[in-house]
């Protein structure tokens, strides 16, 4: 367990990191697949869902307009897809923060729910503003639903060690 005063200097960078190992493996889940389905891991909505138990709105928000820049500007190459949507989700999950955080079941459910709409608001985003043009048949096929079933499992396997890396309660997850 990280005590609280150095989660705020540690999660930044922690974010940062999740975020370029998200990427890496979301291409090679694709390249796995031949780039049929198209797989996009969030392990950084899980551990925002986790820090937002421990830090305030305010810092998180912050954070989240920082990292969706960087975002923006290395992968997508237009600033404010991503540096929309990333803020716009964390104050949801700060919006109903009372009722995520009450057990493995709604936090699993919670955790599907910000990756879909972490995915559609980019894509929606994308859409308005003519950077993109998709197929819904495809995007919900090969996109959605290997996105969601590969965050289903990194939430199995990473959500016990995160919350009891950055929880400062010992109340278990069930």
């Amino acid at each position: 367990m990280i005590p609280e005063r150095y989660t705020k200097r540690f999660a930044p960078f922690l974010l940062f990191v999740i975020l370029l190992l998200d990427t890496h493996f979301s291409t090679w889940v694709s390249q796995w697949s031949d780039n049929y389905y198209i797989a996009n891991a969030h392990l950084i909505i899980l551990l925002i869902l986790v820090l937002s138990e421990v830090l305030n709105e305010r810092f998180m928000i912050l954070t989240a307009v920082v990292i969706g820049l960087l975002f923006d500007l290395y992968y997508v190459g237009v600033i404010g897809i991503y540096a929309s949507v990333l803020p716009a989700m964390v104050a949801l999950i700060y919006f109903f923060n009372n009722a995520i955080h009450q057990s493995l079941l709604t936090l699993f459910f919670s955790m599907i729910i910000f990756v879909t709409f972490f995915e559609l608001s980019a894509v929606l985003l994308q859409i308005l503003f003519k950077l993109a043009v998709v197929d819904s048949n495809f995007f919900i096929t090969n996109f959605l639903g290997p996105t969601l079933l590969l965050n289903m499992i990194i939430f199995v396997i990473f959500i016990y060690p995160l919350h009891h890396l950055f929880t400062q309660t010992e109340e278990r997850l069930y």
